[in-house]
């Protein structure tokens, strides 16, 4: 079983150069979660009414244009009454923009047969807080009928008020033409497409090359043709080979996907279609016929890694080879922090022989390359480049060196300079080009001069005196402080890496954020919001006395919650801030005089198991845990399933039951070919369609030294780093 899965993982990282979202000029294709669709929001006044679920639109999975479901809008457009309908774009294209030369395009089905057509609502495009003037449907609906879907396609320039500088943030449809009667709309495909697109016939029969079983998912592996006007994989399923259903679509850039079925052992058959820009299909594929049966635990974990490497195999930019967190029209954004969790996702592929050791070493060479010319300070990267042009890219404003980012990657591969043992001239000139990296970083020269022993967490561009953040608590900080204790050229002395554990950074009362950075301090960051989030107390007044001071308070906050002493006080924030250390330390390691690091994180893993348990996460199901983020007065719950999963190298037994009851219960929804979803919110039935690579680097890593140590092992073996570690570590 184990050698098929292998086979399936080799093939299906292959085939495919993806990205992990939908088309980004679509707004809804389908809703990821039965019942109502949470992306959608309901309004309605006076004696106006629309059918809705918490305030969301329903989901009809029986009548749809496209695989597996459609809007339901059901609504009374009174004459004392108004109603207005958000169908919200997905939260992971924030990006988007559209232009005039575009096409607002939908498919619309009316159910009601006294719906005339100008009984149809209006339709607006949202751009944030902003919407254009209103538009009669009914004056671009084509052939108005009661038994098809109708196409609809409005030009954006028709749309007053639209900028096409600011990015689409949903569609508004609202109540027009007034009346007693009850309508009953369907709603599907809703998208924006550019006003010519390819329209060559699709005469060739698709191709379906395989299904193979994997537990309750069914891996299907096609190959497309360099045709056009190909947009869309169509998928066929049938249990007699007679009558076929279509179950989903895929985007053409996918050459897989993971079909769940919800019965094991009897045969299911497939077949697909290629579908173009009008939605016309293809002659069909020949049929395939499969019969699951179920996956045993080795299996299942194989499969969780390899669809969580097969997320970075296929988000790259390919001229840096660094990880692509999503894609924009002007540019190629690359994330210098998550390339990092990349290498380490990718070199686990290698080891386990699910990724090939030459398309690992291309990846490799053109990001060393990369590296070597882009802009730095004291060898730190900005947090993002634009993988085209070499130029850093500043999302929040704030142009700097980032220090955690860097610290990443550089870890990232100073394990893959231990992994590349061969004398090959290739391997040779790429762990020669690691170290060149590595060494030309000046850890001394971004610690505080106040404090030698503290580091600071950025570099500012414009003024290298202002003081951001110091890198403190148990988060990635403490990966930058390992290796500024390892370094041959700018060694921190050893005992920083305590310091960093033993005291927090705290903000002189009455300072905000712009008078903390006149004075050369940076406000809390994103790498301190772990270590404040769990840090509470009051503390006295701090007196500001120069721009390079910094100020600490012990973070030693003894306190008592769910029956665990928590030695570092309350904690609010994801568990995977905690664990993200111990990618590369070995937590059985980590013994200070003071603290043992293994101990304190089973604390908090345990802690933080039982609050949510006891809070409540939508289910009865003790075994999923995890908050990603919760709101009490909001009523928002969203579950990381990656929080609990990862917890397996502390507590295998428990993050064996909670992988397995998501996999079972919510794994038609939150599990796909890229690994788990971001999050889902059992409470309002609601699941991410975003994938987030720190989820799924820290659960390919930390699942990879739970059961063989790999990456542990190369990080003690390098030489730098064992040297550290006998320092810093007590025997």
């Amino acid at each position: 079983m184990q050698r098929k899965l292998i086979a399936f993982l080799i093939c299906c990282c292959f085939l495919t150069i993806a990205k992990a979202e939908s088309y980004p000029e679509v707004v809804f294709d389908n809703s990821l979660v039965k019942g109502s669709y949470a992306r959608s929001t309901v309004n309605y006044s006076g004696k106006s009414w629309v059918e809705n679920v918490q305030k969301s639109l329903l989901v009809s999975d029986t009548l749809f244009f496209t695989p597996g479901n459609a809007l339901s809008l059901r609504y009374i457009s009174a004459t004392d009454g108004d109603w207005e309908v958000l169908v919200k774009y997905s939260r992971q294209k924030f990006h988007y923009r559209v232009s005039l030369d575009d096409v607002l395009s939908m498919k619309i089905f009316v159910a009601s047969g006294h719906t005339k057509a100008e009984m149809l609502p209006s339709i607006a495009i949202q751009q944030g807080d902003n919407q254009s003037v209103s538009i009669r449907l009914a004056d671009f609906v084509e052939d108005f009928n009661h038994s098809n879907w109708l196409s609809v396609k409005i030009p954006v320039k028709e749309f007053a008020g639209i900028n096409i500088d600011d990015v689409i943030s949903g569609i508004v449809l609202r109540q027009h033409q007034t009346g007693k009667s009850t309508h009953q709309l369907f709603l599907d495909q809703i998208e924006f497409l550019p006003s010519a697109y390819p329209t060559t016939a699709l005469t060739s029969p698709a191709v379906l090359t395989k299904a193979t079983a994997y537990g309750k998912h069914i891996d299907l592996q096609w190959q497309v043709p360099l045709t056009p006007s190909i947009r869309y994989v169509k998928i066929y399923r049938s249990e007699d080979n007679k009558e076929f259903k279509a179950v989903a679509i895929r985007p053409t850039y996918m050459l897989s996907c993971l079909d769940y079925i919800p019965v094991l052992d009897k045969k299911y058959y497939y077949k697909i279609a290629w579908v173009d820009y009008n939605y016309r299909e293809s002659p069909f594929s020949e049929v395939r016929e499969v019969t699951p049966v179920e996956i045993g635990e080795d299996g299942l974990l194989d499969l969780i890694q390899l669809s969580n490497i097969n997320y970075f195999v296929e988000n790259y930019d390919i001229n840096s080879g660094m990880y692509m967190p999503f894609r924009m029209k002007d540019k190629a954004p690359v994330s210098i922090r998550e390339t990092g969790g990349a290498i380490l996702s990718l070199l686990v592929g290698v080891e386990k022989g699910f990724v090939s050791k030459p398309l690992f070493m291309s990846r490799l060479k053109r990001i060393v390359g990369f590296l070597e010319k882009a802009q730095n300070n004291k060898g730190f990267f900005p947090t993002y480049f634009d993988g085209r042009k070499g130029l850093p890219i500043y999302f929040d404003g704030q142009p700097r060196y980032d220090i955690v980012a860097t610290t990443s990657l550089i870890e990232a591969l100073l394990v893959t300079r231990q992994y590349l043992s061969g004398d090959a001239a290739e391997e040779n000139k790429l762990r020669g080009d690691i170290t060149k990296l590595w060494e030309r970083l000046d850890w001394q020269g971004i610690a505080y001069q106040s404090d030698p022993l503290v580091l600071r967490s950025a570099i500012d561009m414009v003024d290298e005196y202002v003081n951001h953040e110091p890198l403190v608590g148990i988060n990635v900080g403490l990966n930058a402080y390992m290796l500024a204790i390892a370094s041959t050229k700018s060694r921190l002395p050893a005992e920083a890496f305590a310091n960093a554990l033993e005291y927090r950074f705290e903000r002189p009362r009455g300072m905000n954020r712009n008078s903390l950075r006149r004075l050369g301090m940076n406000a809390a960051g994103n790498v301190a919001d772990s270590v404040q989030a769990m840090l509470q107390g009051g503390y006295p007044e701090l007196k500001v006395e120069g721009r390079d001071s910094v100020y600490k308070v012990s973070a030693a906050a003894d306190t008592m919650m769910y029956g665990l002493e928590l030695p570092f006080g309350a904690f609010s924030g994801s568990l995977l801030e905690m664990y993200r250390p111990f990618n590369t330390i070995n937590p059985d390691l980590a013994k200070l005089k003071k603290y043992d690091l293994k101990d304190i994180l089973n604390r908090y893993t345990q802690m933080v198991k039982r609050r949510d348990n006891e809070i409540g996460v939508g289910t009865t199901n003790g075994d999923i845990w995890g908050f990603y983020q919760h709101r009490d007065t909001v009523g928002s719950f969203r579950v990381n399933p990656a929080i609990s999963i990862a917890s397996i190298f502390l507590e295998p037994t428990k993050a064996e039951r909670s992988l397995k009851a998501i996999y079972n219960q919510y794994g038609e929804s939150i599990f796909t070919e890229y690994g788990f979803r971001a999050w889902m919110d059992l409470r309002t039935d609601d699941v991410s369609d975003e994938y987030l690579a720190y989820n799924q680097s820290n659960l390919v890593v930390l699942l990879e030294n739970a059961r063989s140590g790999l990456i542990w092992r190369l990080y003690q073996a390098i030489p730098e780093i064992q040297s550290a570690e006998q320092r810093i570590f007590k025997k």
